[in-house]
């Protein structure tokens, strides 16, 4: 028997090509919901939004120096993440997703195996940021994705994505029309490590487009769709399933602030997709076995 795609694809050679489509299809439909704090309700961020975004902060990157630099990410599951990842990888640079549970020591060592000219954080990892920051000299910038204020190298994120978007409005499109390299390394990850020291994987654009079309030609995933975001999106499989593959087909990414939550999360989303490790599922199986038994 014939191995044929069950399910149509939109042809992507590289996740520019993936964004722009999607914003043109999808435009005011949302790509993301976040809180501003806990409690709060669910807030829609639109495709055509989020394009912008991508464009002024990749602009404000280019405009620092950073065309063809290792760009570091560490934080939370949240807006400020997904919005560093694709605005470096679409024009900027190489983008180094680190997760937000390893130590200062390791941070620091990662830092200097990668060679990365700036870090992009969260509030939550400020006081290991600065004392890292104090022992090396390599990083050209800190860009706090929390702060108000420049101080130094030290950099807000949002005056940074505000700077971006006045840039775009004088005409500078040193990003927009950036060539980006299907086959060059954009992504530099770090395994887990967890029986030796974490070895680092190079990825392209085509690595991730040509496993996002396979995907999606085999699970059948539309507009309609709300995934529920639980595992760390540092992750290449959260990220390219859970993130990118939602984006690439006009559903909507629902932040969890973790994994406590998720079941009022479920609920609030109206979530249609979660992705998820065997802990997790066993985990929701005992407790609505407890609730039976009640």
């Amino acid at each position: 028997m014939k191995n044929i795609p069950l399910y149509e694809v939109r042809p992507i050679n590289n996740l520019r090509e993936m964004l722009k489509g999607s914003v043109e299809l999808y435009g005011d439909k949302p790509a993301f919901l976040y809180k501003k704090k806990e409690g709060d309700n669910y807030l829609p961020i639109t495709y055509r939004q989020y394009g912008d975004d991508v464009d002024a902060f990749g602009t404000a990157l280019v405009n620092l120096g950073l065309k063809g630099k290792r760009i570091a990410v560490i934080s939370e599951t949240r807006y400020e993440w997904v919005l560093s990842y694709m605005a470096t990888v679409n024009g900027t640079g190489i983008i180094v997703p680190l997760d937000k549970e390893l130590p200062e020591n390791e941070i620091k060592s990662l830092l200097i195996r990668s060679k990365a000219s700036a870090i992009i954080f969260s509030k939550k990892k400020k006081e290991q940021i600065l004392n890292i920051a104090s022992e090396i000299d390599f990083v050209e910038y800190y860009i706090n994705m929390d702060s108000e204020e420049d101080e130094g190298n030290f950099l807000s994120f949002h005056k940074l994505l505000q700077k971006g978007y006045d840039l775009l409005k004088n005409g500078d499109t040193s990003f927009t029309s950036s060539e980006i390299d299907n086959e060059a390394m954009n992504m530099l990850l770090f395994t887990s490590a967890t029986t030796d020291v974490s070895k680092a994987v190079m990825l392209s654009h085509k690595n991730i487009t040509s496993n996002l079309m396979a995907m999606c030609s085999m699970l059948y995933i539309d507009d309609k769709d709300v995934f529920l975001s639980v595992l760390p999106i540092h992750h290449t499989y959260e990220c390219t399933c859970g993130f990118l593959c939602p984006i690439y087909r006009g559903a909507t990414v629902a932040f969890c602030e973790g994994l406590r939550h998720i079941q009022k999360k479920l609920q609030e989303c109206g979530a249609t997709i979660m992705l998820g490790v065997p802990l997790i599922f066993e985990a929701m199986y005992r407790r609505i076995q407890e609730q039976i038994s009640k």
